[in-house]
């Protein structure tokens, strides 16, 4: 620190300065505090948050306690953080989207002065000075009057919690930082989990602590009313900002114009972020699986594959679409195009409760391999596998790849269906399939007698995807 304030005195006195200078106004300023709003477009009802900790409540055996920990802050670099979100196991069970806070979930119940609870969250008090800089978060008052749920202040939670552990069994732990660490320097991994662990132990040696509660991931992969709500209205949006994008969309624009043109239209229709870094992959560049560069510019004749998803109240939309750029496929282009679609529609039909999970991918990979040797793509020494690498389906709901069995469909689950071919340039066929990428996924719920495509409303076929992209071009 020394050397630091020689080599940068007077900047650090003239910063001092300038802080010094303002201690007055905050201190002036230091008793209002500004009206909080919550910062989601949908408020779940109080009632959805409580049923759903009751039902997990019922999971619980004697003398267990579950708790769960609220993502952390990560700095971008220097002072500046990335936008915050929070863990989804603590929003699905509460909705609370302040980081620091702590939930705990107690079979035997908690004394709270006169009252015994079951649930209780712990978060930070609001701080007047720090709103005044970052604005108003939610404490412990907001947290009972909008979400209905008994809270404290985060400064109660150790005390609290020695004395609960103390006649506690089980303690399950969700939501624990980046379990492994390795140390930049010794390059020794660090685990968070063992420490926990271990202090653990010592200090409660009846106590056993599992990580994780299978419970609670069989509760989240089986959505409610509530869930599908705003999982419907995600993927509405993400519709939305591609049908409108088709419409802008031509040669001559860069990846990352198309990638701003969409984030923004997902915005504009009230989405409050990307589910994930949205894919915009030109050409060749599409059979790149996670491409998120966006440098290239857009040539007359090119794919450009779209894997993008809104966010909204916490919950994402997971959509992919394949369109030509000039609006018309090509020959080879429209060939793929289409067996990929026969590949996904044999999957969809596979989708019902009751089958094996990995139903619907063993469907599309046989559409897939009789299609592609067909077309001797594939000779007999060759794997799907290298014009498919990745799995068909996964869960959909507050994480964009969400926790869930993968054993049996159950009614509630919702997944995606996205079969693909890439064909990267090099590759053991005809040059004319060389730098082909195609995927098309969709969202779908699995019901009590088959299944639902939330997505359906987004088109997929190819005279449909055409057809909207000639729609107000010259």
């Amino acid at each position: 620190m020394d050397r630091y304030r020689l080599a940068f005195g007077h900047r650090w006195v003239q910063g001092a300065g300038l802080f010094l200078a303002a201690l007055p106004l905050i201190a002036a300023d230091s008793l209002w505090i500004p009206p909080y709003e919550y910062p989601y477009a949908d408020v779940l009802s109080p009632a959805v948050y409580h049923q759903r900790r009751q039902q997990l409540l019922r999971s619980l055996g004697p003398r267990s306690l579950l708790l769960v920990v609220a993502a952390e802050r990560h700095l971008r670099n220097g002072d500046v953080y990335y936008p915050y979100r929070q863990n989804s196991w603590l929003w699905y069970l509460t909705g609370i989207p302040e980081p620091n806070t702590i939930l705990l979930l107690s079979s035997e119940g908690i004394q709270v002065q006169e009252q015994r609870v079951h649930a209780l969250a712990f978060i930070p008090e609001r701080n007047p000075r720090h709103e005044r800089w970052e604005g108003a978060r939610m404490g412990p008052v907001e947290a009972e009057r909008l979400l209905g749920i008994t809270a404290l202040p985060r400064s109660a939670f150790d005390s609290l919690l020695l004395q609960i552990l103390a006649t506690t069994d089980t303690l399950y732990l969700l939501g624990l930082p980046t379990p492994l660490l390795r140390l930049p320097v010794s390059g020794r991994p660090f685990s968070i989990e063992q420490q926990e662990t271990e202090w653990l132990r010592e200090r409660f040696p009846q106590l056993v602590a599992r990580r994780g509660f299978p419970p609670l991931v069989q509760l989240r992969a089986q959505k409610d009313t509530a869930e599908l709500r705003l999982l419907r209205r995600a993927i509405a949006i993400t519709g939305e900002a591609l049908q409108a994008l088709w419409h802008t969309a031509r040669p001559g624009m860069s990846e990352r114009d198309l990638q701003i043109l969409l984030e923004s239209e997902l915005r504009r229709r009230g989405a409050e972020d990307v589910a994930f870094p949205t894919i915009v992959a030109a050409g060749p560049n599409a059979c790149i699986l996670h491409y998120t560069n966006g440098h290239r510019r857009i040539a007359d004749g090119d794919l450009v594959l779209i894997d993008c998803g809104a966010q909204y109240a916490g919950y994402a939309a997971d959509i992919t679409r394949t369109i030509p750029i000039s609006g018309y496929f090509t020959a080879e282009q429209r060939t793929l195009y289409n067996i990929v679609l026969e590949a996904q529609d044999s999957a969809i039909a596979a989708c019902r409760p009751g089958v094996p999970f990995a139903l619907p991918h063993q469907r599309a990979v046989a559409v897939l391999e009789r299609r592609l040797r067909q077309l001797g793509i594939l000779d007999t020494g060759s794997n799907v596998r290298h014009y498919f690498p990745h799995a068909t389906s996964h869960h959909l709901g507050l994480d964009v790849h969400d926790v869930g069995p993968t054993d049996t469909l159950r009614p509630g689950y919702v997944i995606t269906v996205e079969p693909g071919v890439y064909v990267p340039p090099g590759s053991p066929c005809d040059q004319r399939w060389w730098g082909i990428g195609i995927r098309i996924e969709d969202v779908v719920h699995i019901t009590d007698n088959g299944a639902e495509i939330l997505s359906a409303a987004i088109p997929r076929r190819p005279e449909e995807v055409e057809a909207l992209l000639h729609v107000n071009r010259p």
